[in-house]
């Protein structure tokens, strides 16, 4: 005789599966998504931080981002040598 537990159709076991294939396609479209959007993409000036003065030695124009003479490849915009921003990252 099969009853109703035995075929383990619970509330809880349909939701736990549906959660688990809506997280799986979620995560497949930003993997196709993703990629494709942030291509190119910067930062704007605001999101990084980016301020025209220095933050003690570290500033942009010995950053492995900077571009002589304005420009950043992480960062939009005109940037000075002397400025500085949270994407930092210092030359070897």
């Amino acid at each position: 005789m099969t009853t109703f537990h035995s075929l383990d159709l619970s509330r809880r076991r349909l939701l736990r599966g549906a959660t688990i294939a809506i997280g799986a396609g979620a995560l497949a479209a930003m993997t196709l998504v993703v990629p494709t959007a942030s291509a190119g993409a910067k930062f704007s000036q605001k999101m990084a931080q980016y301020q025209p003065t220095p933050k003690g030695p570290q500033n942009c124009g010995n950053c492995v981002q900077f571009q002589p003479d304005t420009a950043c490849k992480v960062v939009d915009g005109k940037v000075a040598a002397s400025g500085w921003c949270m994407l930092y990252s210092p030359t070897k």
